[in-house]
């Protein structure tokens, strides 16, 4: 894929860009200001975007369009900031420490058809679910099978059976349905 790299960082700009060409993508220009984002956009074309919140003149969440796919990194795992990256349309949001791996998977899965919102840093929550957990309970409201679900997340269908009884249990929930209304109304997962 065509990407674009966004972070006022040099560092991290110079290890995602080694990362993503290993992994056979094409870096077609970095920025380190959200000025220089605009106008690398009107040039480069890329087809994903990989932005940073914060900028030195703004936040990295403004350059989210429909016409690009945006992957927000970002430090921190503020829910604002989760709730308006998907509002605004981006494809995913990941912390700068997850592992790289999770970063290419996500990327990897931008080019299918069937690719829905990836948070990985959904907000804490007072239910106690793991993160593994938030992940299963996101893609639920698909309506995909567990064998389904399990080859989306990287999982044995045995895996995702196991979250889903015990995404149940702590959600004091008897169904899907059921779970996905809590998870909405607790905010565990974005529409």
């Amino acid at each position: 894929m065509l990407i674009l790299i966004v972070d006022d960082h040099e560092l991290i700009r110079n290890g995602l860009a080694q990362a993503l060409r290993g992994a056979g993508h094409n870096i077609v220009g970095e920025a380190a200001t959200l000025a220089e984002a605009k106008a690398q956009l009107l040039f480069t074309h890329p087809e994903v975007v990989i932005v940073d919140v914060s900028l030195p003149d703004g936040s990295g969440l403004d350059l989210i369009t429909p016409q690009y796919k945006f992957v927000v990194l970002t430090l921190g795992d503020d829910p604002s900031s989760l709730q308006t990256a998907h509002k605004r349309g981006a494809a995913a949001y990941v912390l700068k420490g997850e592992p790289i791996n999770h970063l290419l998977a996500i990327i990897d899965q931008l080019q299918s058809a069937t690719y829905h919102f990836a948070a990985p840093a959904l907000p804490k929550n007072r239910f106690d679910l793991t993160q593994r957990e938030l992940d299963v309970l996101q893609i639920l409201q698909t309506g995909w099978s567990a064998k389904e679900m399990a080859s989306h997340l990287f999982l044995a269908e045995t895996t995702v059976k196991s979250h889903l009884a015990s995404i149940y249990r702590k959600l004091d929930v008897k169904n899907r349905t059921q779970a996905i209304v809590v998870a909405l109304a607790n905010h565990l997962i974005a529409e």
